[in-house]
């Protein structure tokens, strides 16, 4: 279990996570586990009834450089997308000791991403009847929907 780093940099649209800043898990009320200075900044930059594709840093300290910054800003309470901020969040996740290793050390974090990076480069993808490459990550190739649907196992989970 590693938790992912590729998160160091890039953005996210407030789509994306805009329920977090005002209405999460619909209880009318911010996700608690936002730092309320960030959440204040975010909401500034993502109103509620604002531009959807707005774009804000998934590392909000070193949002163009590749680096251990993003761990350090989840414990913090900083993590942009709650599937980030739950890595270090959730009580007795496996991934909080990881979180505080690679908050400490850079050069860890750099190894463990390197092996990890050559660990997927290796993975060979599914074709024909058992998978498909996707023209479009979110989407199942032919689908025109705005739902994203993703195979799991014979499942279908629609988002």
């Amino acid at each position: 279990n590693r938790p992912p780093g590729a998160h160091t940099f890039g953005r996210a649209q407030c789509r994306t996570f805009r329920n977090r800043l005002f209405n999460f898990n619909q209880t009318g009320a911010p996700d608690p586990t936002l730092n309320t200075t960030y959440l204040a900044q975010l909401q500034q930059l993502c109103p509620q009834n604002g531009n959807g594709s707005v774009l804000a840093n998934l590392d909000p300290t070193t949002p163009d450089g590749f680096d251990n910054n993003y761990f350090s800003n989840l414990q913090i309470l900083k993590g942009l997308l709650k599937s980030d901020q739950v890595l270090f969040s959730d009580e007795g996740a496996d991934t909080v000791e990881f979180v505080n290793k690679f908050s400490a050390n850079q050069s860890s974090f750099f190894e463990s991403f390197a092996d990890s990076m050559i660990k997927m480069g290796n993975i060979s993808p599914l074709t024909g009847s058992d998978g498909e490459i996707r023209a479009n990550c979110r989407r199942v190739n032919g689908d025109s929907s705005t739902s994203t649907k993703t195979t799991y196992g014979g499942f279908v989970a629609t988002m």
